[in-house]
């Protein structure tokens, strides 16, 4: 049944492969599509369907998909064949290709789901560096979904007062399901507080260094992608 579930979940977004980015989701149906960061490598995008509301045909990037708010789908092709699909909240998936389709909510509840595009690949020129993975050295607080020759999908998930052990990401996307108060210590010492709100969306190029502990009073949940295909830039 899992498995069922996820080969036509992917449906959402593997579809048909595109060689060029045509007709941008955010262009074409801008109701339905946000784009909450963008740069030269990545774009996040948060979903949004209500019930009975479809999109226009559009084109992805290379993705990964988390369902935050599930639902009953119908995705047409450029074909003309169409599918219908049952998507689970909290799924994850990803799709190494480009891809163009239409959608419809055919459920009766609003779905929702979050992008996470990669437009670019950035190879390492350098000997490949071994990393402190967090979820070897603390794996009380950090659990892989979903690994791939592609990406890393890893949910990060912090008690009041939790903290983790000194560990290193990969060039990552991250979004916040549920925010909180955040104290970051790098591996220089230098000791940082954040605040991150609900749905709180960010992108790092670089390898990062450092231990995390949660210092506010709320659960903190978070999705982080690590892109394999997008090497660290220097500096």
């Amino acid at each position: 049944m899992i498995r069922l579930i996820i080969s036509t979940t992917l449906l959402f977004f593997i579809s048909c492969s595109s060689k060029n980015i045509v007709l941008l989701p955010e262009k074409v149906s801008p109701d339905v599509y946000k784009v909450l960061l963008e740069n030269e490598d990545i774009k996040i995008l948060e979903v949004t369907f209500k019930p009975g509301q479809s999109d226009n045909m559009h084109e992805h990037y290379p993705a990964t998909i988390y369902i935050v708010e599930g639902g009953k789908a119908q995705v047409t092709l450029p074909n003309g064949s169409v599918n219908e699909i049952n998507s689970s909240t909290g799924f994850i998936g990803h799709n190494p290709n480009k891809a163009r389709h239409q959608v419809k909510n055919i459920g009766d509840n609003t779905m929702k789901i979050i992008l996470f595009e990669r437009k670019n690949t950035r190879t390492l020129t350098q000997t490949k560096q071994e990393l402190i993975f967090p979820e070897k050295v603390s794996p009380d607080v950090y659990k892989v979904l979903l690994e791939n020759e592609e990406v890393k999908v890893t949910e990060v998930t912090f008690e009041p007062g939790q903290g983790d052990e000194m560990h290193q990401h990969g060039v990552m996307s991250i979004y916040g399901i549920t925010g909180g108060k955040l104290q970051s210590t790098s591996s220089d010492g230098m000791v940082d507080e954040i605040e991150i709100p609900d749905g709180f969306v960010g992108h790092r190029n670089t390898i990062t260094t450092h231990q995390m502990k949660n210092i506010g009073y709320t659960i903190i949940k978070i999705i982080l992608v690590e892109h394999k295909k997008l090497g660290p830039q220097k500096g």
